[in-house]
């Protein structure tokens, strides 16, 4: 295979070891970038207080890492389908590190709007880097079980981001902790510098594309309906992990079960499980299945019930919470195959691009709907008093949770209009040769 011998090709050849260990480096500054944007969820009293802003506020100015991360969207797809994608994640996770260390220095909301601007401009390069990264490194039908596996790994630096920091934020503080947590950026940034190489092994280097070329398949892709069906039904069904994830859901949680943020961060994460366990299982379910608009629609029309629910309940147990937050995340998961789904309706030679457009539209509608959140919840303050503690009360939340239902409902009518990514004779067709490949190897191996 491409000048590989059998034992080498397990180690440098498309899916050996070193592309685990190469995906598995970029993936991490994924989990970082993650802890980095939900943070904020179990700092939200604190930095209202600190940076002296009321909940729109303080919405607006979290949200410029969405407002900044967004946009980069269209530089980073093109970047990568240009020039390496070590050449780009070093500098991105130096930004991503740098601007959590000018959170814990800053004194003043344009500080904080700046280091998120930061934050928000590195991260914007770590999953469709890491993805990139995987369609380079792995054959094209691993794709989808590698979306799942890149997300449950970003999952579980928010679970980090939301009960895991709860504690250390109480006892040491939030500026602490977010230094700490700069330090640990550098310290990926020196680990995809010394583990990602320029290209693969098995590939010839990339050649040097004319800026014209790279517009052109930005054009290609932004003018293909496709695409933007897609980027609807992704970002719809990641909006409950950006709005109670992200930012609310803490506060909410506290709220509706009078509990601690400890307890309730630890609710919020449950969440994020959800998508942790779900997300690889829903990518190996639409590769073995040979669909992916049917597990986006069924999707959308779950989520519409679980964050239904959310507007029903005026108190509940803990547990209760933690069951619900796990379905809610169990049901919207399947949104990572959204990826997958945006680069097979586009040309190969434009999956960089693909995925950063569709990425664009998930983070500029997830930091959009974290504002507007806030904009109902101090809406709210002039119809009715705080609740318990000066939190806002739980028919506030409840007014303001009307959002989620209605963008996955939105979503779902995208899936309905969405073409099957997959064609299905090709599908079948390349799952015989798998499987006859599988036992030729395994015929060879025996007579050895």
């Amino acid at each position: 295979m491409g000048g590989f011998s059998s034992d080498e090709s397990q180690v440098e050849g498309p899916g050996g070891l070193r592309a685990w260990l190469v995906w598995g480096t970029a993936a991490l500054f994924y989990l970082y970038e993650f802890f980095v944007r939900v943070a904020p969820s179990v700092m939200e009293a604190e930095l209202q207080a600190s940076f002296h802003l009321t909940a729109g506020a303080l919405g607006g100015v979290l949200g410029v890492y969405f407002y900044i991360y967004a946009p980069m969207q269209l530089v980073v797809g093109p970047a990568l389908d240009r020039f390496s994608a070590k050449t780009i994640l070093v500098p991105a996770c130096f930004l991503c590190a740098i601007g959590c260390i000018m959170v814990m220095s800053g004194h003043s909301d344009i500080m904080l709007g700046l280091a998120r601007l930061c934050q928000g401009f590195g991260s914007a390069f770590a999953f469709v880097g890491t993805m990139y990264l995987a369609a380079e490194w792995f054959p094209r039908h691993r794709l989808a079980l590698l979306s799942g596996l890149t997300t449950s790994l970003g999952m579980l630096g928010a679970i980090v981001g939301n009960a895991g920091i709860a504690e250390v934020v109480n006892d040491f503080g939030w500026r602490i902790t977010m230094k700490d947590a700069g330090f640990f950026g550098l310290f990926v940034m020196i680990l995809i510098f010394v583990i990602v190489p320029h290209h693969p092994p098995h590939k010839e280097a990339k050649p040097k594309v004319k800026k014209k070329g790279a517009l052109h398949g930005l054009k290609i892709v932004v003018l293909n309906p496709q695409t933007w069906l897609t980027s609807i039904v992704t970002s719809a069904l990641y909006m409950p992990l950006s709005v109670i994830g992200a930012l609310w859901g803490v506060q909410y949680i506290m709220s509706l079960t009078g509990e601690s943020k400890v307890a309730a961060s630890g609710a919020v994460s449950m969440l994020y499980v959800g998508w942790l366990i779900g997300g690889p299982a829903v990518g190996w379910l639409s590769e073995h299945l040979g669909h992916r608009r049917l597990l986006l629609g069924a999707s959308s029309a779950l989520t519409v019930a679980g964050t239904g629910l959310l507007l029903i309940f005026t108190s509940m147990s803990m547990w209760s919470v933690y069951a619900l937050m796990l379905v809610i995340g169990l049901v919207s998961c399947p949104q990572v195959i959204g990826f997958v789904v945006a680069v097979e309706h586009n040309p190969r030679e434009y999956s960089g691009t693909s995925i950063a457009v569709t990425n664009m539209m998930v983070m500029l509608l997830g930091g959009l709907g974290m504002a507007l959140f806030g904009v109902v919840l101090d809406w709210s303050v002039g119809t009715e008093q705080l609740g318990a503690n000066g939190h806002y009360s739980v028919d506030a939340y409840r007014r303001a949770m009307a959002m989620l239902p209605i963008f996955a409902a939105i979503g779902g009518l995208a899936a309905w209009l969405l073409q099957e990514s997959i064609d299905r004779d090709e599908h079948l067709q390349a799952k015989h040769e798998r499987k006859q490949a599988k036992l030729a190897a395994a015929e060879e191996k025996a007579n050895i």
